[in-house]
């Protein structure tokens, strides 16, 4: 297995929910025009935020839950573990503080493929 980066995407600023995953509430967007990766398939490896203090999130790509995250701001995958995406994938980080809190929270997202995906080799 070779990893290569393709680096970070964001920061993303959270903004009132449009999903109706998380109505009323903070939800940051990591749409397929921001993600912008053209590998049959890639990896979420990381991801950092602020401003979420004394919160939780839910993590959905595109309309399924994906994870739940108990910290708001102690949140980071085990590279072991990522989260597997294809391109054109949606992926909303769903923040259970009331946007009328005034202080949305912001995330930046870190990506990878394994080289074995381009080449054609079985991936185990």
């Amino acid at each position: 297995m070779t990893l290569v980066t393709l680096g970070s995407r964001g920061p993303v600023t959270g903004a009132a929910d449009t999903t109706t995953f998380n109505p009323g509430n903070w939800t940051i967007p990591f749409t397929p025009d921001i993600i912008n990766v053209n590998v049959p398939q890639f990896e979420v490896y990381k991801m950092v935020v602020s401003g979420a203090d004394d919160t939780t999130f839910n993590v959905y790509v595109d309309n399924f839950l994906w994870d739940v995250g108990i910290y708001g701001t102690l949140n980071s995958w085990d590279p072991q573990q990522p989260l597997i995406l294809r391109p054109g994938a949606s992926l909303y980080f769903a923040y259970s503080d009331p946007v009328t809190d005034g202080t949305p929270p912001v995330a930046t997202i870190w990506l990878r493929y394994d080289t074995a995906f381009l080449s054609g080799r079985p991936v185990p």
